[in-house]
Order: C-alpha cells, then sequence, then structure tokens
C-alpha cells in the first residue's frame, strides 16, 4: 500500500487502524507504527498531522512503533490513565486519557532520543533556507520553539523542534518536520503571528503546563527527505525585559556546548564527536539574549544575512 495523506482517509478509517496497530507514518528518515484507542489520539492526528504520508497497513517492519495504553489493567477501566510504550521501558508519567496526545508525542521523542545511531541526536530546533540550515540549541524556556515558529513565517521551512539528526557521513542534518510543541505565554504568541487555524486545541493540566502544537506545513513535510548543512547556530536566552545582545563564540566553544545537549554522544563516541566537529568548522555560532519574540527574530534574521541565509 502506497504512503498517502492522513487527511485523505476517514475518521473511522483512521481510528481503527490506531486501535489495530496499523496506522503507519513516514517522516524524514523515520518510519512510525502508532497504536492507541483515545478518541483525543485520533483527533490529534487528523488535526496536526493533517498532510503527513501514512498508510494503513502492518506490512513493513518500522523504525519505530508507539502504543498509547493504560499502565496496567487497573488504570485501563479506573481511574483510567495513559503512557506511551515504545517497546523498551520509559521514565513516562502516566496521564489521563485526555492528553494521550501528549502521552505520544512524548514516545515519539523518547524513541528517537534514546534508540536512534543511525545519527548524532541532539536536542535543537532546526529551520533552513535553500542555502543552509539554522540550528537552535537552548535549554528549557529559552525560546528556540517559539523562535522556530517565527522563522517559519519569514520563509525558512521546519526541519524539526527537538532534534538536530546530524549524518555521520556528509555532516548534514536531517529534517523530521513533526509538530512545533509550544507551552505557556508562546502559545499565544504563535497564534498572533501565524493564524489560530494553525494551531492544535491546548492541552491544559499537563506537567509542564499549557501545551499546544503548530502543524508542519505541507510543503515541510514533502522536503523532508532534503539534509542541508547547519550554517548558524544559536544558543538563545530569554529573559523577560531585557536588553538584546549579540556574542560570536568560537568554534571549540561552540562544541562543548553542543555535546551535553546530544542524546547519544556517550554511545557513539568517535562517530559522534567527528560529525559534530565537521558541523561546527562549517557553521558560525552565537550566543543570544533577548527580551521579546520580535528582537530574536530580528537578531537571527540580522546574522543569517551576514552568514549568506
Amino acid at each position: 500500500m502506497e504512503f498517502q495523506s492522513l487527511s485523505v482517509f476517514s475518521p473511522k478509517k483512521v481510528r481503527d487502524a490506531l486501535r489495530q496497530g496499523r496506522l503507519e507514518m513516514a517522516l524524514g528518515p523515520f518510519s512510525m507504527r502508532l497504536q492507541g484507542a483515545d478518541k483525543s489520539l485520533t483527533s490529534f492526528l487528523l488535526d496536526v498531522y493533517r498532510d503527513a504520508p501514512v498508510r494503513l497497513c502492518l506490512e513493513d517492519v518500522t523504525d519505530v512503533t508507539i502504543h498509547v495504553r493504560a499502565p496496567n489493567f487497573l488504570r485501563k477501566y479506573i481511574r483510567r490513565q495513559v503512557i506511551p510504550d515504545p517497546g523498551f521501558i520509559v521514565p513516562a508519567v502516566p496521564l489521563p486519557p485526555t492528553l494521550a496526545p501528549l502521552a505520544l508525542e512524548m514516545g515519539l521523542n523518547l524513541s528517537v532520543a534514546l534508540k536512534c545511531c543511525r545519527f548524532t541526536t541532539f536536542h535543537a530546533a532546526v529551520v533552513g533556507s535553500d542555502k543552509g540550515c539554522i540550528l537552535i540549541s537552548a535549554n528549557s524556556g529559552g525560546g528556540k520553539s517559539t523562535l522556530a515558529s517565527a522563522l517559519m513565517e519569514e520563509g525558512y521551512r521546519l526541519f524539526s523542534d527537538e532534534f538536530g539528526l546530524l549524518d555521520h557521513g556528509n555532516t548534514v542534518l536531517h529534517p523530521y518536520p513533526r509538530p512545533v510543541s509550544l507551552k505557556g505565554q508562546s502559545i499565544q504568541i504563535v497564534k498572533n503571528f501565524a493564524g489560530v487555524e494553525w494551531m492544535s486545541k491546548t492541552l491544559s493540566g499537563t506537567p509542564k503546563g499549557d501545551i499546544a502544537y503548530r502543524r508542519a506545513r505541507a510543503s515541510d513535510i514533502a522536503s523532508a527527505n532534503q539534509p542541508l548543512p547547519a550554517k548558524l547556530i544559536l544558543f538563545p536566552s530569554f529573559q523577560e525585559g531585557a536588553t538584546s545582545t549579540t556574542k560570536e563564540i568560537s568554534k571549540p566553544e561552540a562544541l562543548m556546548k553542543l555535546i551535553p545537549s546530544s542524546t547519544n554522544y556517550h554511545l557513539l563516541g568517535e562517530p559522534a564527536f567527528t560529525s559534530l566537529v565537521r558541523m561546527v568548522s562549517g557553521a558560525r555560532a552565537y550566543e543570544i539574549t533577548y527580551g521579546s519574540t520580535a528582537e530574536s527574530l530580528r537578531i537571527t534574521t540580522e546574522l543569517a544575512e551576514g552568514t549568506d541565509l
């Protein structure tokens, strides 16, 4: 069966395929088989993954298998809860069924972070132009997802909100265009400039507060097999009301800041070090501090122009 856009399938077909564990999705370098019985999961997929290529079958082995299920028999019927089950033990907090979409996203993130060794993986947002990528590495609350969403409005294509996937052979970054995860005040900020039609419903009462997702565009997904080299590496820090600052950092310093953000550097060893050195050698790196999304966008676009992006 050929892959088709999820939007061509009826809600009933999607729901039945999810229950039976035969909904396979392909994004970038990964294929994912999904399973779950909660209605909220079906609605979420039909909304934020509407343009993703899927097929409803059990033909091939996939890279990732995620079953959103009850943590035990009791929680399937009494005080119902769900967890992501990627086929190995993960540190997942049981969630109410209404948060099944969050469980799915957590499971997909954990599968790549903990089991993928085809690439050097690190926690970062990545967007790209025709000439190369901007890699945004920040701690939680640093604003990387909001900045990535703003850059999408400037014409950049979404590679990933969560992962830099660095090829060991030719040192390019591979796209993995899943929805952009936004928290707290960032939800309204992105709604204001992207439009409410691009946003999922807000999930309230999560362990991280309110969460919503900004959909990847059909054009981002269509370009998911087109990797590019990193040309600009940013380490942003959001400080409300702060005066904006920009500081170029050396390549060794950028390397040492990226290594702790890698989820598999300690497993891969030399291939990870070599690929990271090559990536950093071909890019310019900056620390930026800003007090608003508008300022972070202004700084980034100016740096991108100076880097010929």
